[in-house]
């Protein structure tokens, strides 16, 4: 409405789809670079909650919201952040899943 200072909705993009069926190819695709666990079985067992914020910088970095302050300059260190705090939530070695999200922004000029 004329006046209204509400903000319009985001675009959001939700990927859903059976085991090892391409949904962390599609994330990385958005982004552009390679930054996501691999492996065989089932490798990512939390959600991961993206948001993409576009810079006008030729730096890159990642930073996680239980991590705040921390900037990940390297997207590798992203891959292992997320190994990490998945196996400080769930075991290293376990393969137990949880509906807790891994929250995630990526600042690219991308």
């Amino acid at each position: 409405t004329a006046g209204s200072s509400a903000l319009p909705s985001l675009p959001q993009i939700v990927v859903v789809g059976s085991q090892s069926s391409g949904k962390s190819s599609v994330l990385e695709s958005l982004v552009g670079r390679d930054f996501l666990p691999r492996g065989t079985g089932i490798v990512t067992r939390r959600p991961l909650l993206l948001q993409l914020v576009h810079i006008d910088s030729e730096d890159e970095w990642g930073e996680f919201l239980h991590l705040p302050g921390k900037r990940f300059l390297r997207l590798e260190g992203v891959c292992e952040e997320i190994e990490a705090e998945t196996a400080r939530a769930l075991g290293p070695s376990s393969k137990r899943v949880s509906a807790e999200p891994i929250r995630l922004r990526i600042h690219s000029p991308r």
